[in-house]
């Protein structure tokens, strides 16, 4: 929806900088790009955290990401209209990811899409984050729709092996990385743009 990568990247190497912990971007790529927030700190800190220590953790870095993104954020091209679209067609929309709840807020209120999706499903609302398929297979069920006959467009490739594990076809978006990384979709397209529903 969004080409938010870099941001999370500069968010977590300014997290990171402060705890003494330097990150190269292929490793950030392969450690965290999709995981949960909480699998990400027991990553980087190399030991098990309370609850509460994750919550402080999670916080800090998402505060962090909002400050920076937000005088930069913008829909990827053809978003808003591939939704419409969707609509149109009576396709039922849904928004099945691993960012937190104010993350979400704020990504939807400063594009003005609160409102277009039937079912939106976070963080909080799974045990077990992308590559596990049970953020999308809970989603489905929410939307009363069969996994096989759900369309996901994803950007990573965590999230890609998490759609393809819940049985669904996967249109792989290259706004984050490439399309060997993300070579397990069923199709790959640079940006909503390259949609065609005719």
């Amino acid at each position: 929806m969004i080409d938010n990568m870099s941001y999370h990247q500069k968010a977590w190497q300014e997290f990171l900088r402060r705890y003494g912990i330097q990150l190269s971007d292929e490793e950030f790529k392969r450690k965290i790009s999709g995981k949960k927030n909480d699998a990400i700190f027991e990553i980087v800190f190399g030991r098990r955290l309370d609850d509460q220590d994750l919550a402080r953790y999670a916080e800090e870095k998402e505060a962090l990401y909002r400050e920076l993104y937000y005088p930069y954020i913008r829909e990827l091209p053809g978003l808003s209209k591939t939704i419409q679209t969707l609509q149109d067609y009576g396709l039922r929309t849904a928004i099945a990811t691993t960012a937190p709840a104010r993350n979400r807020e704020f990504g939807l209120q400063r594009l003005r899409l609160e409102d277009k999706f039937e079912v939106i499903l976070g963080d909080e609302h799974v045990a077990h984050g992308k590559p596990d398929p049970e953020i999308y297979l809970k989603t489905a069920a929410q939307l009363g729709v069969e996994p096989s006959r759900c369309i996901v467009f994803e950007d990573s490739p965590g999230g890609v092996q998490s759609a393809k594990a819940a049985g669904m076809t996967v249109v792989g978006i290259l706004s984050s990385h490439t399309a060997p990384e993300l070579e397990q979709a069923d199709y790959i397209v640079n940006n909503f743009t390259d949609l065609s529903f005719s």
